[in-house]
């Protein structure tokens, strides 16, 4: 078992990891999937408060000291003197990735394995990943290309951004109470489609997806192509947006491809 403290900046690497699980406050923290069986961990800035790092059966653990899963849930962390940190992970492929924070950036591609986001304030980006998805933001921004794998996002009132080739039968799901949901598609895409908001504007740049009259409620929905792919966006008051991208060449490849 491998039990330390960082406080200051620190590069090190790390052997038999398969999991990550990351408590951070503030600041930015970035994982990249390499083709490297290690994981190198930098930390480049770092304040005052130390960074806590746990390895143990596979299962890397890293966070501010004192920062847990039920801190971050019940809001407990807002309260207290700001905890900074940069941190940079390159892990391999398959890692599995569980990525919590307060108010930093997160930042994660490239990767293959399971990848649960919980972002309060910071923003999201996801790229490249090819595994399952799953994202739960308050107000932070989430944006989010090239993605291959079974994808769910909930915000609250951030905004969600999803750039997207649904080739495959994969589920995209993306829900938010008052944030502004935007969805773009190639104009080749294979979707069934469902957008609704309960006082937002709903709309859509492929002839397929057609309104659908219903008292209290904004709602589109149809199929585009051979409908393989499914695509449920649901908002209370934020809008609903599904852009044509256009097409792409046979060698492009944004999103869920082949």
């Amino acid at each position: 078992m491998t039990h330390l403290k960082i406080d200051r900046p620190r590069r090190m690497t790390l052997e038999g990891v398969a999991a990550i699980r990351s408590f951070i406050a503030r600041g930015r923290i970035q994982v990249i999937g390499t083709d490297d069986d290690n994981v190198t961990l930098d930390v480049s800035e770092i304040d005052q408060h130390p960074i806590s790092v746990q390895h143990q059966d596979g299962l890397l653990l890293l966070g501010h000291h004192g920062t847990g899963m039920q801190q971050l849930v019940r809001g407990r962390l807002r309260h207290r003197p700001p905890q900074h940190a940069v941190i940079y992970l390159a892990v391999p492929r398959d890692c599995a990735l569980d990525l919590w924070s307060v108010s930093a950036d997160v930042l994660a591609g490239g990767s293959r394995g399971e990848v649960q986001v919980h972002n309060g304030e910071g923003e999201t980006t996801l790229d490249r990943l090819s595994g399952a998805v799953e994202v739960e933001t308050s107000s932070g921004h989430v944006d989010a290309i090239d993605l291959s794998g079974d994808v769910e996002i909930r915000s609250v009132s951030g905004t969600v951004a999803l750039y997207a080739t649904p080739r495959r039968t994969r589920a995209l799901k993306l829900s938010s109470v008052s944030g502004d949901i935007s969805i773009c598609l190639p104009e080749t895409a294979d979707a069934r489609v469902h957008l609704e908001s309960v006082n937002g504007r709903v709309s859509s740049q492929f002839e397929g997806i057609v309104p659908v009259k219903m008292p209290g409620h904004h709602k589109a929905k149809g199929d585009i192509g051979s409908g393989s792919a499914s695509i449920w966006a649901s908002s209370v008051s934020g809008r609903v947006v599904l852009l044509n991208g256009g097409r792409l060449d046979d060698t492009e490849s944004t999103g869920i491809a082949d």
